[in-house]
C-alpha cells in the first residue's frame, strides 16, 4: 500500500476504536491488522471486525506468557478483561505495523543485525533512541518517495509511540488519538471528525429550518 492508503487505514482504525469506546462503552479486545478490513477503492471506509468477543472464548494457555509481545498490552494478564487503555496499546502497535511493514510478533533489533528478539514497540524505541528513525519505516514506503510523506510518517510514529506507552495512564484516549491522526492530514483536503460534525449540524439546521419557517408563516 502507498502512504496515503496506510494513513487512511490508520485513521479508520482510530475512529472505529473511538466509536466503540464513546458511543457504546465497549472495548475491542482483539485489535490487530487482520481485523482491519479495507474496502477496495474506498480506503476511508475501512472497518474493524471481531470486536468485543473476548467473553465468548477462553484464552489459550500461552496467552499470559505471550502478553507482552504482539498486540497485547503488557499489563493485560487476562485476555478476557481488556480495557480502553489496552485497546489503545494495540492500536499503537497496529500503527507501528503500518509504518514499519513488520509483524509485531516477529520484530527484532535488526538495525545492528544482532537478531535479538523484541516486541515491535520496544524495537522501535531502540531504533529511535539511536537516532536511526528512518530505519523504522517500511523500505517500500521510502522507495515510493511521496512528497511530504516522511514528515507525516514521523508524526504518525509519534502518535503510535504515545499509544504504546508501557504505563496505561500515559496513553491518550481514543478520541485524542483520532484528533492527532486527523491533524497529520490537515492541509491535504481531508475533513476531520470535528469538521464532519459541524457540517452535519449545519445540514440539520437547514433541514429543520424550512418546516419551522412554514409553520410560523
Amino acid at each position: 500500500m502507498d502512504w496515503n492508503t496506510r494513513k487512511r487505514a490508520a485513521l479508520s482504525a482510530a475512529r472505529g476504536v473511538a466509536h466503540l469506546h464513546a458511543a457504546h462503552g465497549l472495548t475491542h479486545g482483539n485489535l490487530k491488522s487482520s481485523n482491519l478490513l479495507l474496502r477496495h477503492g474506498d480506503p476511508e471506509a475501512a472497518a474493524l471486525s471481531d470486536y468485543s468477543l473476548q467473553h465468548l472464548f477462553s484464552p489459550p494457555p500461552s496467552s499470559v506468557q505471550g502478553s507482552v509481545g504482539g498486540y497485547r498490552a503488557p499489563e493485560l494478564v487476562d485476555a478476557r478483561r481488556p480495557t480502553f487503555k489496552s485497546d489503545i496499546y494495540s492500536l499503537g502497535v497496529l500503527f507501528l505495523e503500518i509504518l514499519a511493514g513488520r509483524s509485531p510478533t516477529a520484530a527484532s533489533t535488526g538495525v545492528g543485525d544482532s537478531g535479538v528478539s523484541s516486541d515491535l514497540p520496544r524495537w522501535v524505541q531502540s531504533v529511535v533512541r539511536e537516532e536511526w528513525t528512518a530505519e523504522v519505516f517500511d523500505a517500500e514506503l521510502v522507495s515510493l518517495d511521496e512528497g511530504g510523506a516522511e514528515e507525516e510518517m514521523v508524526a504518525l510514529l509519534q502518535v503510535a509511540m504515545a499509544c504504546a506507552a508501557t504505563a496505561p495512564d500515559a496513553r491518550p484516549d481514543a478520541s485524542e488519538v483520532v484528533r492527532m491522526v486527523e491533524e497529520i492530514g490537515v492541509g491535504h483536503g481531508r475533513a476531520t471528525t470535528e469538521d464532519r460534525a459541524q457540517g452535519a449540524s449545519e445540514e440539520e439546521e437547514q433541514s429543520w429550518g424550512t418546516p419551522t419557517a412554514s409553520a410560523t408563516s
